[in-house]
């Protein structure tokens, strides 16, 4: 079966750059709104070969404005699973933009990066956010500013949530919270430490069987809140959503 999953991910690899690329640059070019339905329905493909069932617990918020969604974050496969249930823009470290393959996908997708550990850089990544969220665009960002295993959610960090600020009720806050198991309980599928990315790739193909929960909680008022009211009101509710889905 992980040689089949191994196939079936070149070929999905291969097929992306082939074909989806091309139109996915277009439509995103030109503003089409089919660019959605590629990134989801790439998103979606890449999970199943991997081996990743996705299911959600509650749904995305009605679009009645741009959402800043913050979610616990786990592992790479986040962002692939996030993708496949709701189309955004995401904040992600500078290293994700020379990861092979992958990393020219997210910068086919406008994703933004932050230099790890960089303060000077913040006030530069936010206004992106902010011109992100003015055009309508969701964004997804981790706050927590690292991965774990997926047992707990760390403390979030509140830098990022100046945008929200700025906006003034302009967008949505959003929370989510993402949480890893099989049939006997919780794994862990972090990719971390001195790991490299291959063997661990081939180590979730050969896991297989792995169930991605999200949960997707209330929309959290925004207005009149400075960053760390926002930040911590958000980390109040994804730990909230995170150990009903432990439960």
């Amino acid at each position: 079966m992980p040689y089949l999953r191994a196939l079936a991910f070149l070929a999905a690899m291969t097929a992306a750059f082939l074909f989806l690329v091309p139109v996915q640059a277009l439509a995103r070019r030109r503003g089409w709104e089919m660019q959605h339905a590629i990134q989801k329905g790439f998103c979606r493909a890449i999970c199943a070969v991997i081996g990743i069932r996705v299911e959600t617990q509650g749904a995305p918020l009605p679009a009645t404005a741009a959402r800043f969604v913050v979610a616990n974050h786990v592992s790479w496969t986040d962002i692939i699973a996030l993708a496949s249930v709701t189309p955004a823009v995401f904040l992600a470290k500078s290293e994700v933009a020379h990861w092979p393959a992958l990393g020219f996908l997210a910068r086919l997708q406008g994703t933004i990066f932050v230099p790890r550990g960089s303060r000077k850089d913040i006030p530069r990544v936010n206004a992106d956010l902010c011109g992100t969220l003015r055009a309508g665009r969701d964004v997804i960002v981790f706050p927590e500013g690292t991965s774990s295993d997926g047992r707990g959610v760390l403390a979030f960090q509140p830098a990022h949530f100046e945008a929200l600020r700025l906006l003034d009720g302009a967008a949505i806050l959003a929370p989510a919270a993402i949480f890893y198991k099989d049939g006997a309980g919780p794994v862990d599928v972090g990719w971390y430490g001195e790991m490299t990315f291959l063997p661990h790739l081939w180590g979730l193909m050969k896991r297989g069987g792995v169930i991605c929960r999200i949960a997707f909680g209330a929309p959290i008022p925004a207005t009149g809140k400075d960053r760390k009211t926002l930040a911590s009101d958000a980390e109040t509710q994804v730990r909230q959503l995170h150990a009903a889905l432990r439960a």
